[in-house]
């Protein structure tokens, strides 16, 4: 497999996370919509989908310029903090507990622009620190009308947007069904760029035709409410990445939610997440829009393979089938494109 990463400009908020999972959901739209998106077509990539996926897309990951050089900022591997080990200065107990809180905060991990990883307290930062570099190579005009709050709170802000519906006997919105909500917006810096890391097999696609589905999915909007202009984004530059492979021993970063192998690895790390995922398109009005939930381990995961466990494979992970009723064919990514680091605390805490 040949592996991308693909630039994304937001172009409006969004109403649904962008994580590798809804996006390969999102694609495979596209390619029932247009066969020619995905050679053979849908259904013969997706019979053979738990033995050779076609193409696995990690999570949209803020990527920036900073001091001469390019970096991606991924989610803090899910690990207990005495395993990152105490970050350079420390020296005693109480300096050591004064710092936690300070520590928690950074959940993010910086990488390289050659993807090269490194876990170290010099290469995690909070949502300030993170906001702070990525406004850095904006114009003083572009740093000047970002609003001050949304600066201090992050590369990205939530917003309540108000819904409705009108009971159509009465004109006017009521009680039940008919009740006003707030839903939460997701709100990128003005300027900001994402990267989607895309591993796809040549034989099923090209990335011409990756970036025919996702610019149609940019175009159309992206997951919750795209009808009324949320999820737009239009493509920036493309480039193909040597993806670094694991040598023994190393530990493995999850950059999208995955459903891991079983028996495969002796340790892993993980924040659990619960895809409740639903049905879009003609789906929709067979009367069971809403598939099983899948259990995952969330962006962040750490997985450790036992000994000379070691994959040429720039993923992990396993397709999820049986998650609908309404459509049995259908199918999850359960797959995870995966960044190999070393853990040396882990190494002599377990030997």
């Amino acid at each position: 497999m040949r592996t991308y990463a693909i630039t994304i400009k937001p172009q409006s908020s969004f109403g649904t996370p962008l994580k590798g999972d809804t996006i390969f959901g999102q694609f495979c739209w596209q390619v029932a919509e247009d066969p020619a998106i995905l050679n053979g077509g849908l259904d013969r990539w997706i019979n053979i989908y738990t033995e050779r996926p076609f193409a696995v897309f990690s999570s949209a990951w803020p990527q920036f310029e900073y001091e001469d050089g390019w970096f991606y900022a991924v989610r803090r591997p899910e690990l207990p903090l005495f395993m990152l080990g105490d970050p350079e200065g420390i020296t005693g107990c109480a300096e050591r507990l004064a710092r936690r809180k300070e520590n928690k905060a950074k959940s993010w991990l910086l990488v390289p622009e050659d993807l090269r990883t490194e876990l170290s307290w010099n290469n995690l930062v909070d949502d300030r620190e993170l906001s702070r570099r990525v406004t850095v190579s904006f114009s003083k005009e572009e740093r000047r009308r970002l609003n001050s709050s949304l600066g201090k709170q992050g590369i990205a802000i939530r917003a309540e947007q108000q819904h409705n519906t009108i009971n159509r006997l009465t004109m006017t919105t009521g009680k039940g069904m008919f009740a006003p909500y707030i839903m939460d917006n997701t709100w990128y810096l003005p300027g900001m760029e994402l990267v989607i890391f895309v591993a796809i097999d040549e034989e099923a696609c090209t990335i011409e035709q990756v970036k025919k589905g996702l610019e149609r999915i940019g175009e159309w909007g992206f997951g919750r409410d795209a009808s009324t202009g949320l999820g737009r984004f239009s493509l920036g530059e493309t480039d193909e990445v040597e993806w670094p492979r694991p040598t023994n021993g190393t530990a493995l970063l999850a950059l999208s939610p995955c459903v891991p192998e079983p028996k495969r690895f002796q340790e892993m790390f993980f924040a659990p997440f619960i895809r409740f995922g639903r049905h879009g398109a003609q789906i929709l009005h067979k009367g069971r829009p809403f598939k099983n939930p899948v259990v995952m381990a969330d962006e962040g995961a750490v997985f450790i393979p036992k000994t000379n466990d070691i994959s040429a494979l720039p993923y992990i992970g396993q397709a999820v089938t049986g998650i609908s009723k309404a459509m049995p064919e259908a199918i999850a990514q359960g797959y995870s494109l995966v960044l190999p680091f070393n853990m040396p605390n882990w190494r002599r805490n377990h030997a």
